[in-house]
């Protein structure tokens, strides 16, 4: 008589159990963020944790599940806290939270999300689907700023290139600093009041692209039409002022082309109606022709040297447009590091914005301790005085930052 009850049990000790299998997939991360503004008045500006869930698991073949959502618990001076007699307040953000299904050459998605069709890693020119959270806005990497909003993707994945269409039944618009927080700035000092305009028609986004690589090359196309990130303002009364959605349409393009230790990279687009203000506050409707160029320099895996220009023009300008010059343009210059066996990464970036001047510098040092443990610190300096440029309310916002993060 053979004996299979060990075998039996070994095979139960070597299967996962329901919890491991369910909870495979999973990241956490816990980030302790403090910030301090230097320049006077000198305050503290962050004081909060953050808990970060990254989830991804694939289950039935065809089917996927991917969630990246985030927990924010401001402390006491923290410059987003809820009110000054609070000792600790709560705020959520979800970043994705996405449904995948994949059938041979096709992928489709249902769920929050974020789409990146641009090149530029600092500037929107095509990257007009998404939008972005400016409670913060001192920073220059644009990932950090993106925030999700329901949609439906499809890509299609055949031999002369790839596609990508999506829809948004309801879009969602920009995430702007809150009366009370450190980042508040009213052009109209209170003496306004807001209402949104009643609008019954449509308005669903969509759009489509195509990509294709050659080599070391590749170039998309794209079209879209969009709701405008920003409402638009139009002043009622000295007093009032109504916020209304405004569509716009997007045809642009993107290039990259690695040559040696050199990454070549661009983008333009033109947009049709896009929403302005005149003398008087009304709006006007002129097109945009974007367009960005950059450089990445890697002599070897540990250096980059990145260099990138950008322009948005408004076609047709005239001065009865307010606030905005006919051309925008920034020059930005980027140098990162890797030392001690790419445990310890040293960044600066430095930017520059005209015909408005201003210049915005940022310092930053990355050390992985060990595996789980990661130390960020971060020096931001903007510089401006001039009144019309939109970094004037921020010009002593000169800050250090310190993160600790811990992930499992």
């Amino acid at each position: 008589m053979i004996d299979i009850e060990p075998s039996i049990n070994q095979e139960k000790n070597k299967s996962p159990s329901w919890s491991s299998s369910i909870f495979k997939g999973t990241r956490l991360g816990i980030q302790y963020d403090i910030a301090y503004k230097f320049e006077k008045p000198d305050k503290i500006m962050n004081n909060r944790l953050s808990y970060r869930l990254e989830y991804s698991r694939a289950f039935l073949d065809y089917f996927s599940l991917h969630v990246d959502t985030k927990l924010f618990t401001f402390f006491k001076n923290d410059h987003r806290i809820k009110s000054e007699e609070d000792i600790m307040s709560f705020e959520g953000r979800t970043r994705e939270a996405y449904l995948q299904a994949s059938f041979n050459k096709t992928s489709i998605k249902a769920g929050i999300q974020v789409i990146v069709w641009g090149e530029s890693d600092y500037a929107i020119v095509t990257n007009e689907i998404g939008r972005l959270d400016y409670r913060e806005p001192l920073s220059l990497n644009i990932d950090d700023l993106r925030i999700g909003q329901p949609m439906l993707t499809v890509d299609q994945y055949t031999s002369f290139g790839n596609w990508s269409g999506f829809f948004v039944p309801y879009p969602q618009f920009n995430e702007q600093p809150r009366k009370g927080t450190g980042y508040y700035y009213d052009p109209f000092d209170g003496n306004v009041e807001y209402e949104k305009k009643k609008q019954d028609e449509n308005f669903f986004e969509y759009g489509l692209r195509w990509r294709k690589t050659f080599g070391k090359s590749d170039i998309s196309i794209m079209a879209a039409s969009l709701i405008d990130n920003q409402y638009a303002l139009t002043m009622i009364s000295p007093n009032l002022i109504s916020r209304s959605k405004e569509r716009f349409f997007m045809t642009g393009a993107t290039f990259n082309r690695a040559i040696n230790n050199f990454l070549v990279k661009g983008e333009v687009a033109i947009k049709s109606q896009k929403t302005y203000n005149d003398a008087s506050f009304q709006m006007v409707k002129k097109d945009a022709l974007d367009a960005s160029l950059g450089i990445d320099y890697s002599p070897n895996s540990t250096f980059t040297l990145s260099m990138e220009a950008v322009n948005y023009h408004i076609m047709n300008w005239t001065d009865e447009i307010q606030g905005i010059p006919r051309n925008n343009h920034i020059l930005l210059l980027a140098l990162s590091k890797q030392l001690m066996k790419n445990d310890l990464a040293l960044s600066w970036a430095s930017m520059y914005n005209g015909p408005y001047t201003n210049f915005f510098n940022i310092l930053s040092a990355s050390y992985n301790w060990n595996d789980h443990i990661t130390l960020n610190c971060d020096v931001l300096i903007p510089i401006t005085d001039d009144v019309k440029s939109g970094f004037y309310p921020y010009r002593d916002q000169k800050q250090f930052a310190f993160r600790v993060l811990y992930q499992l």
